[in-house]
């Protein structure tokens, strides 16, 4: 008789101390394995500090301890001690920037040269020739003529325009390196007198001359400072660096008494009309940056009440003084102008070698 389906198979006992031990060494194996790979992932996160080694978990591990990463010493979203931050607002540059000194005064000289001379193309080896740092042009002589040409009705009535072409030429030169300055016989006018004798300084029924004979016009009248004023607005525009103003007083020479008294001469308004011919002269100007330097002779300065001068309108309105050695010290008497040295321009005929002021050079002539 065969044996019963119940046998196939074997028998079947319960484990024996072997299939234990077996499995719980494959437990440790994967256990091992597992803190080893945890080990070498949580290196990065270890950190050497002054106190120690210290283990410096990432966010989502702070959670998982429960901690706040907010207060993580290395977390992300750590915020600084409100006590402990400061805040520095500095201007623009990381540097203030150091307050320059004061250029030294230069010390130099300007020579007159013919208006010819710019024409002609000789005045830039000229200056250089002889050293001088500006170019001095007569544009308005004592006799009234002009070099240039003025756009002036009046001018062009008294015959004292110059050439055309003149004009095109200072454009040019004033637009180069060189400080060009122009000299502008005021009052004393030897030519629009005789065209306009209601503009002149009258004698009986006759124009007053001075000691030289030479006519003037009445600084009084309007329309003589007008006159002035619009042609130094026209120089501006060549483009000249300044402009000194001659014989911009009452005279002060020549036989004054025999000047008619009244409206075109009245000693009780000179210094107001010096005032506003001064006034409009600058507004002239204003638009072109040209400085406006007065020519004042000792006897202007010494003799006030005839030349209609004052300490005050030679202080605001004079970018420099022009004058020769007796006017500088009659300037230097004058308390009431600021910097007066160092304002002064001496007149020479010939440049010194020891300078101590910026000199110009003009002729004997001038």
């Amino acid at each position: 008789m065969g044996r019963s389906n119940r046998d196939v198979g074997g028998y079947r006992g319960r484990r024996t101390v072997t299939d234990i031990l077996k499995m719980i060494a494959i437990v440790l194996g994967v256990l091992v394995v597992l803190a080893v790979a945890g080990l070498l992932y949580l290196q990065r996160y270890v950190v050497y500090t002054d106190e120690g080694v210290k283990l410096e978990l990432p966010p989502f591990l702070q959670m998982l301890r429960g901690e706040d990463a907010s207060r993580a010493p290395g977390g992300s979203a750590s915020l600084p001690d409100p006590g402990s931050l400061s805040v520095v607002v500095e201007p623009s540059g990381s540097q203030p920037e150091p307050t320059p000194e004061p250029p030294a005064e230069r010390v130099g000289y300007a020579l007159q040269m013919p208006v010819d001379r710019v024409t002609s193309g000789e005045a830039a080896a000229g200056l250089e020739q002889a050293g001088a740092e500006g170019l001095i042009l007569e544009m308005k002589g004592q006799d009234g003529k002009l070099a240039w040409h003025s756009g002036l009705t009046l001018a062009d009535k008294a015959h004292v325009n110059g050439p055309q072409a003149v004009n095109d030429v200072l454009i040019q030169w004033n637009q180069g390196e060189t400080y060009t300055i122009a000299r502008v016989c005021c009052f004393r006018d030897d030519s629009v007198p005789y065209f306009r004798n209601g503009l002149a300084l009258r004698r009986g029924g006759n124009n007053w001359r001075d000691e030289l004979g030479l006519r003037w016009m009445s600084p009084a009248r309007e329309e003589a400072r007008d006159y002035i004023a619009a042609l130094c607005g026209e120089l501006g525009q060549l483009g000249f660096d300044e402009i000194v103003l001659e014989q911009f007083t009452f005279p002060t020479s020549g036989k004054l008494e025999n000047i008619n008294r009244g409206e075109g001469y009245d000693p009780a308004r000179f210094s107001a009309n010096l005032e506003d011919l001064l006034t409009r002269v600058q507004e002239a100007v204003e638009p072109y940056g040209t400085k406006i330097s007065l020519r004042v002779e000792s006897e202007a300065l010494e003799h006030t009440e005839l030349s209609g001068l004052s300490a005050s309108l030679l202080d605001r309105f004079a970018y420099r003084f022009w004058t020769g050695a007796e006017g500088q010290a009659a300037l230097a008497g004058m308390a009431e102008i600021e910097n007066a040295g160092e304002r002064t321009v001496e007149i020479v005929t010939q440049a010194a070698e020891d300078r101590e002021r910026f000199q110009a050079v003009l002729s004997e002539k001038g």
